[in-house]
């Protein structure tokens, strides 16, 4: 139902030598819990599986000394989850996934997870409300994609990410509390090549969502425009993102993005009315200028400080500037010179209800 990817300890050879050693780690549902009987209560959270692992010089000896310990074959197919701790990501993807690559059986439609922690130690966290630990994942990551806060990316996407030159991989970042039984969404892990460089919040991913796919991602949070002592906020009900591509009088290539939002006032902490023009005018001006300050500072982290286009710029490019990127040869060292011109607009359509 899930699987699990950590480094383990290097183990040393007969000729005095360190490889570096991985554990794989399964988690298997047992069928007698899962089934129940007249009148009794389904088995849920940790009585329902068996969390099992295995250490090999690659995936593929896991695997091997995984199957094992099992009387019957693992199938795959199966798998609903792909778990892969931070340290692994750092030290490069692409040898990792070339097992679950070749392999026929794995869905390439299973969602790929990196883990602030051990991915060992995430398959063994049991929230309380979570019937099967796999499909509370599965759960958690759809319904944030539904609610346009996290990216849609399937094992598959990833994999053609990796092996595009004009686009870096990204991956959902998940945290876990052993102890507590929390799990929770913490953002992006952003990927230069298949090396993990960096990370974005939750915040700072909404931000990408918007400029990157024109997502509406979540709230949008401002000072009162009335009384400046209160906060705001405002959910957007619709996006409309236009990107052009242009170069500059450098050579350097210049994304002019256009970004206009539709909203309405969610909450607010005082209670002033904003059914004056003149308020309403200056409270979509406000919004705009914050929205525009967060995109642009995750831009140029992005782009300065981990050296990843992750936005699919190059992409862009390469589509409309084919004799333009026949010239590149590093598209990194290029990328690092790209500019970004936003123009955000928006437009707040409701002001609540007022008692």
């Amino acid at each position: 139902m899930a699987l699990g990817l950590d480094l383990a300890e290097r183990t040393e050879t007969e000729n005095y030598e360190y490889i570096s050693m991985v554990k794989l780690t399964a988690q298997v549902a047992i069928p007698e819990k899962l089934s129940g009987g007249a009148g009794q209560p389904l088995t849920t959270g940790a009585e329902a599986v068996w969390n099992v692992s295995a250490i090999g010089r690659n995936v593929s000896m896991c695997y091997v000394n995984l199957q094992q310990r099992l009387q019957d074959e693992l199938f795959l197919g199966h798998t609903r989850v792909l778990v892969i701790s931070e340290d692994l990501a750092r030290e490069g993807l692409s040898r990792y996934m070339n097992f679950f690559r070749n392999n026929p059986e794995f869905r390439r439609l299973s969602y790929l997870l990196i883990s602030e922690n051990k991915a060992e130690d995430l398959l063994n966290t049991f929230p309380k409300t979570a019937n099967l630990q796999a499909i509370y994942l599965m759960n958690l990551i759809e319904d944030e994609i539904q609610r346009q806060t996290m990216p849609d990316l399937p094992f598959i996407e990833i994999a053609i990410r990796d092996v595009t030159s004009g686009v870096d991989p990204i991956a959902v970042l998940i945290s876990s509390d052993k102890e507590t039984g929390n799990i929770k969404y913490s953002g992006l892990a952003v990927f230069r090549g298949d090396r993990m460089v960096g990370k974005l919040d939750v915040e700072e991913t909404w931000s990408y969502l918007q400029l990157a796919e024109g997502k509406l991602s979540g709230l949008q949070v401002v000072r009162d425009v009335e009384s400046e002592i209160g906060r705001l906020s405002i959910v957007f009900k619709d996006l409309k993102r236009k990107m052009r591509l242009v170069l500059t009088e450098k050579g350097n290539f210049k994304f002019e993005c256009k970004l206009s939002f539709e909203g309405i006032i969610f909450s607010q902490e005082v209670p002033a009315v904003y059914n004056k023009e003149i308020y309403l005018d200056q409270l979509e001006n406000r919004v705009s200028t914050e929205v525009k300050r967060e995109i642009e500072t995750v831009f140029y982290k992005v782009q300065q400080k981990y050296n990843a286009d992750i936005f699919g710029f190059g992409e862009l490019v390469k589509a409309y500037m084919p004799e333009e990127w026949k010239r590149i040869e590093d598209w990194h060292e290029e990328f690092k010179k790209v500019e970004l011109e936003l123009d955000v607009e928006t437009i707040i359509r409701k002001s609540g209800m007022h008692m």
